[in-house]
């Protein structure tokens, strides 16, 4: 009868040293693969012949020219949408601005609705249409609403509108409530 090895190994390094040697060299196999336009043949048996290799690279050229014009269209149609977007910002802030002024009113921006990175205590759009941020080291910034970046201006109008909404209708009740007061008096006059 065979006696069992019961004498732990002596080598366990040895082991992990030489699965390690393996692993290093399976990475190094996969590293060293790169992708190249034309594909030779993995058995060596096949090779492209100059026809072929001219024929992939007018193929691969056509295919870079296709992508070129594709990038340029949309380039042009960017910056066509990017003007645009600039005008109507511009002229949607400039109302704005003017109605707040007629209102006299200013209002609160919550923050966490407005994608600001620095530490902002608060932020303010005031009755000129200025955005006027200030921040928690005491620094004040303030510029024309359309002067900011589309994102803020559109953040900044999301959470306006319905609170604007609400002060119209203020005003227009109490323009109301005027306009009966002086009819009252006028029909009073009148009789």
């Amino acid at each position: 009868m065979e006696k069992a090895n019961t004498e732990p190994n002596t080598k366990p390094n040895e082991n992990v040293g030489t699965l390690m040697k393996e692993e290093e060299q399976t990475e190094v196999t996969e590293e060293a693969y790169f992708f190249h336009p034309v594909q030779l043949s993995e058995e060596g048996g096949e090779t492209l012949d100059e026809k072929e290799i001219e024929k992939s690279k007018v193929e691969i050229e056509q295919k870079l020219q296709e992508l070129l014009r594709s990038i340029n269209e949309e380039t042009l149609q960017l910056s066509e949408f990017l003007m645009e977007e600039h005008e109507l910002m511009t002229e949607v802030c400039t109302s704005l601005k003017h109605v707040l002024k007629k209102l006299n009113v200013s209002f609160n921006i919550p923050l966490k609705d407005i994608p600001i990175k620095k530490k902002t205590k608060k932020v303010i759009l005031n009755e000129e249409g200025h955005l006027i941020l200030v921040y928690e080291k005491g620094d004040v910034y303030s510029a024309f609403l359309a002067e900011y970046p589309p994102e803020i201006v559109m953040a900044v109008l999301w959470v306006l509108m319905p609170e604007l909404a609400k002060v119209i209708m203020l005003y227009r009740k109490k323009i109301s409530t005027r306009v009966n007061f002086f009819g009252d008096k006028k029909q009073a006059r009148v009789q």
